[in-house]
């Protein structure tokens, strides 16, 4: 006998004046659409804030989602990943039927502010995280799961719940939530046996120069358990309050329909430049998503498509500022193409493009070329950063046609 999808949902958020997350709004979905409505007790609030101020403003009438099976674009960026999505298909007997099932299955672990549960007076728990000190643990068992080829019944379900918590924060690698003594939350991402080389110290390697760089990187710390790497990421979106709320460049920019003569025209970083205009509060962070589209390409980071990019709000108001950098790896198969467009000449990965689209982020040729030289500098220097993350000869003979690409043309 099957069951019935679950179709109608209640939406919870933190405040920083509430101890515990209350009820924003409520979200119906069926045919392939969904109606989403704000609370009348959420909009009297004078810290209620619009869950996406532009494609879901505050106001008090039913709104239509086309899409993601009627799911709003910013609820999903609490939901899991593509590593998440495989765990929770192993350890729920029952796999979601819908987004919206996606979403309820998840552990309130995602980023930002935004939970979701079938509850009006009770919102999903924060998970239990694992302690810092569990990481072998951790890693042993990641490593256990990926060797045996699939996620399958070979695998415990205490196993997975141990993982599950850290399902929701973006990415297909294998990760978890842990929390230090102190209190603080990082991602821990693991090393896969099949990698080619080690993802976690080219990753700190690109953290290191972005901030050399002058870009507000995220916080990040490079360790070693049972001999493999391991990178922490200070999770961006907790503040001594409790969490802020985050919304992706791809939930703003979503578009259930685009056709794929207007792909570079929707998905680009100049858009996103606009975005900054519309719901930013520091003109600034044009000039920092400049300054991160120019180490994207030089660095040969392909993955920087719109999952990659992020705002938090402010506490104090409704406006918002990038998220510190993440998820930046340069790209061994890189086709010489980003995944998101650079400006009038597409996406192929160019220099003279991101300097021909300075304009849009409020900058002259020359204060762009100032800019380009400054990263072109220090990514000269990578060996220098290889040798801090200890990266062995044979990853860097791996990554050296990458990351000298644009250094041996310069």
């Amino acid at each position: 006998m099957s069951t019935q999808p679950i179709t109608e949902a209640y939406i919870f958020v933190d405040l920083p004046s509430q101890d515990q997350p209350i009820v924003a709004g409520k979200l119906q979905i069926g045919a392939g659409k969904g109606r989403f409505i704000y609370g009348q007790t959420y909009l009297s609030r004078n810290d209620a804030f619009a869950l996406d101020p532009i494609n879901l403003p505050l106001i008090d009438s039913t709104q239509t989602i086309h899409g993601n099976d009627g799911v709003p674009a910013v609820m999903l960026d609490a939901g899991p990943d593509n590593w998440g999505k495989k765990l929770m298909l192993a350890l729920h007997t029952r796999h979601p039927q819908n987004k919206l099932e996606e979403l309820l299955a998840a552990k309130g672990a995602g980023v930002g502010t935004i939970r979701v549960s079938t509850s009006r007076t009770k919102p999903k728990s924060e998970p239990e995280y694992q302690s810092l000190e569990s990481l072998t643990t951790l890693n042993d068992n990641i490593q256990t799961l990926l060797s045996s080829g699939n996620i399958s019944g070979d695998i415990t379900d205490d196993l997975l719940r141990q993982l599950e918590p850290g399902s929701s924060m973006g990415g297909a690698r294998p990760k978890s939530v842990v929390r230090d003594q102190h209190g603080t939350l990082w991602i821990a991402k693991f090393t896969r046996p099949d990698d080619i080389y080690d993802q976690s110290k080219a990753e700190q390697m690109c953290y290191l120069m972005m901030r050399d760089c002058g870009i507000d990187a995220a916080d990040t710390e490079l360790t070693e358990v049972a001999q493999r790497s391991v990178l922490l990421v200070k999770r961006f979106d907790i503040a001594s309050y409790g969490r802020r709320h985050f919304i992706s460049a791809h939930a703003l920019q979503y578009q259930p329909r685009i056709r794929s003569s207007e792909m570079d025209s929707v998905y680009s970083y100049p858009v996103l430049a606009d975005k900054i205009t519309r719901i930013g509060s520091n003109p600034e962070d044009k000039k920092e998503l400049f300054r991160r589209m120019v180490f994207n390409v030089a660095i040969g980071n392909t993955d920087d498509h719109l999952r990659n990019h992020g705002f938090i709000k402010n506490i104090d108001d409704n406006f918002y500022r990038l998220t510190k950098a993440y998820d930046v790896v340069p790209q061994v198969s890189a086709s010489g193409q980003q995944a998101i467009s650079l400006g009038t000449n597409g996406r192929y990965s160019s220099l003279e493009s991101c300097k021909e689209s300075a304009p849009y982020f409020g900058l002259s040729s020359s204060e762009a070329t100032v800019i380009i030289d400054n990263i072109l500098h220090v990514i000269s220097q990578w060996s220098v950063y290889a040798n801090q993350v200890e990266m062995s000869l044979s990853d860097r003979s791996i990554l050296k046609g990458v990351v000298e690409r644009f250094i041996r043309s310069s």
